[in-house]
């Protein structure tokens, strides 16, 4: 069976700690200190430097079941970062959350089911992100960010409250390998 690596661009705004375990995991960080106090003290560029040192995310495919049903592959994740931090008291503990944390991450799937959300112009095949949409729809009516994980050693991020996560296709990957 033919496959095709390809990028997805993740996103989260406004993202916070999921679970109490979370919080228990950030407050234990051996950095905890440093980076609140690095944040409050207006010191971002360094809280950044020491957060991304430790910042990892993953994308899982079994939460995209179309995926998981096609065989879809995460490879691995690149550039994954966090921006413009800033500190919330959860349940009486200050808490690093970050306006923005971001990654790509390399997927594989069957070349088969990706032709599915191509139309061809030319001799060029070109990504369509309308067909895409429709695919999972169709299959299952799950949403690409339902794939993203974000965590910093551990202790997991995600929208519980007002913000965005989003996720897409790299065109430019997708086509590049597909072509």
């Amino acid at each position: 069976m033919s496959t095709i690596k390809f990028q997805v661009d993740g996103y989260l705004e406004n993202g916070s700690p999921v679970e109490e375990e979370d919080i228990e995991t950030i407050i234990e960080l051996e950095y905890y200190d440093e980076l609140i106090k690095l944040i409050e003290d207006g010191s971002n560029q360094k809280a950044i430097n020491l957060v991304n040192q430790n910042l990892d995310a993953e994308f899982i495919i079994e939460n995209i079941s179309s995926f998981e049903n096609e065989g879809f592959e995460f490879l691995a994740v690149n550039n994954v970062s966090a921006e413009f931090p800033y500190i919330e008291e959860i349940e009486g503990v200050k808490i690093p959350l970050f306006k923005n944390i971001s990654a790509s991450f390399m997927l594989e799937g069957p070349k088969k089911i990706i032709g599915l959300w191509m139309t061809k112009e030319g001799n060029i095949y070109k990504f369509n992100e309308e067909l895409f949409e429709e695919w999972l729809d169709e299959n299952g009516g799950d949403v690409l960010q339902d794939g993203c994980g974000y965590n910093l050693e551990g202790a997991c991020y995600d929208l519980t409250g007002f913000g965005s996560n989003s996720c897409s296709i790299d065109h430019e990957s997708i086509e590049k390998a597909f072509n």
